[in-house]
């Protein structure tokens, strides 16, 4: 009786957790196809709309190191709850905005929200779930609903669009809403510290979470208007500054926000590099099939949308399988696999679009890429936290949502940039700025198979030296 209980109490949390997980990743995504009728709505200019979208990215990036550092130190069952509180309520004025300044105003608190919310998630599952087959299963399904919801963004998007753009904002809000008044009896309390608490980092936030605002900012800002903007270097310029401070700063720090040491670890740094470099390639792709799908071949906000099914469908029933495999056998060899598939999908899309019917060069790209993304997300997921203690889980799981993140700005603001300069070297501009997405996924894969084994066994305790 009591086991069974056990099972269903960790059954309810992790449903709670990936619902979470599933409302984060999808509003990253979920506005962009109403953003026709919020511009006929609000009057918006088109230098400003695409804020609607950036401003979550920019609070989500910008806030993830301090959201990871905070769930460790404070509680992360005490920031999941306060956080998804301040998502909720966000979600909520979402609907009554009036203005472009009071949505993206919205849209910013929410992506700040889920920069608390999604480590602190995940943080959490690492400690409901001990060693073994368990956790390969609940991390995998985590990390399958974080990938279904970004990739299925668009869909829901653009359902909830039909009836009006402000359910885009508000759809998530009661689904909050539930999993808060749910979570206490579901999610673990908070151990209580034998010693005291350890000092929270101020110099350290103070320089690292504007640090990584101005990057993301200057990278968003160079995919709207360019990389010779004022705004746009001056903000990277700053972001730089306060970012070398930043490590100056915990290179000193008696108990650092981010223990430099942790950089040290092989197989964090090489799975943050390819989550980066990996979402960045689909985030480029996403835009540019998006604008392809709409502009020339004429399909409406929804249908679009729906084109993105198919791979959210992929992820969904496979990733937490591959997650197992990942956590089992090892990663490293899944994550080669999957952005390989993707490099795969990607080089197919620019060299039959314009030759084959769109609906085949949809379903045939989708399930190369849906394959693909399912074996990377969960591989790259476990190949990061295999690497790190429980305690250190908010912190770890911070740096990976913020390479996704980051690496998503990164690359969007360079595949843009090609798109826009391809016709001047009389180059097709869609062709031209998924070819360089392709090429980057090629590369990606290349360098996720010449990656560190992923080791099965929990790593070491950090020394005192970190």
């Amino acid at each position: 009786m009591t086991l069974s209980k056990s099972r269903s109490g960790a059954g309810l949390a992790l449903l709670l957790l990936c619902t979470a997980n599933f409302l984060d990743a999808m509003d990253v995504s979920t506005i962009g196809v109403a953003l026709p009728a919020i511009q006929a709505e609000l009057g918006m200019k088109a230098t400003s709309l695409q804020w609607a979208v950036s401003a979550y990215v920019l609070g989500y990036g910008g806030f993830l190191l301090l959201g990871g550092r905070v769930a460790d130190v404070f509680g992360h069952r005490r920031v999941f709850l306060w956080s998804l509180a301040v998502f909720a309520a966000a979600s909520i004025a979402g609907g009554f905005v009036d203005s472009g300044p009071t949505l993206i105003a919205a849209r910013l608190i929410k992506g700040i929200a889920a920069a608390f919310t999604a480590p602190a998630a995940l943080a959490l599952l690492l400690s409901v779930f001990g060693e073994g087959s368990a956790r390969a299963k609940a991390l995998g399904v985590f990390a399958s609903t974080g990938a279904t919801g970004f990739v299925l963004g668009m869909v829901l998007g653009g359902a909830a669009t039909i009836f009006s753009w402000r359910a885009t904002l508000v759809m998530g809000a009661p689904v909050a809403i539930l999993t808060l008044v749910l979570a206490p009896l579901a999610l673990p309390a908070d151990q209580k510290r034998t010693g005291a608490r350890a000092a929270f980092d101020s110099a350290g936030a103070m320089t690292i979470t504007p640090g990584l605002l101005l990057f993301v900012f200057g990278i968003t800002n160079a995919a709207a208007v360019g990389w010779q903007a004022f705004a746009t270097w001056a903000s990277l310029a700053a972001s730089l500054v306060l970012i070398l401070l930043f490590l100056a700063v915990e290179a000193r720090h008696a108990d650092p926000m981010v223990p430099l040491g942790i950089f040290r670890r092989a197989r964090l740094r090489h799975a943050n590099a390819i989550a980066a470099l990996f979402q960045g390639a689909y985030v480029g792709f996403q835009f540019l099939a998006t604008l392809y799908y709409q502009n020339v071949i004429g399909w409406s906000a929804f249908t679009t949308g729906f084109c993105f099914a198919l791979g959210g469908v992929f992820v969904m029933f496979l990733a937490p399988r591959f997650a197992t495999i990942a956590q089992n056998r090892g990663a490293a060899g899944l994550m080669a696999a999957g952005v390989g598939l993707q490099a795969l999908s990607y080089v197919f899309w620019v060299t039959a679009f314009g030759s084959v019917n769109p609906i085949l060069l949809v379903i045939l790209s989708q399930i190369l890429l849906g394959l693909g993304y399912a074996l990377t997300y969960p591989s790259v997921q476990v190949a990061a936290l295999s690497d790190v203690e429980d305690d250190k889980s908010g912190l770890a799981s911070g740096l990976l949502f913020a390479s996704f993140q980051i690496g998503g700005g990164i690359v969007l603001a360079a595949a843009s940039a090609v798109f826009a300069a391809a016709p001047q070297f009389g180059w097709d501009p869609y062709a031209a700025g998924i070819a360089f997405v392709a090429l980057l996924a090629v590369a990606v894969t290349l360098l996720a198979a010449a990656g560190p084994r992923t080791s099965l066994a929990r790593p070491p305790a950090y020394q005192a030296a970190e």
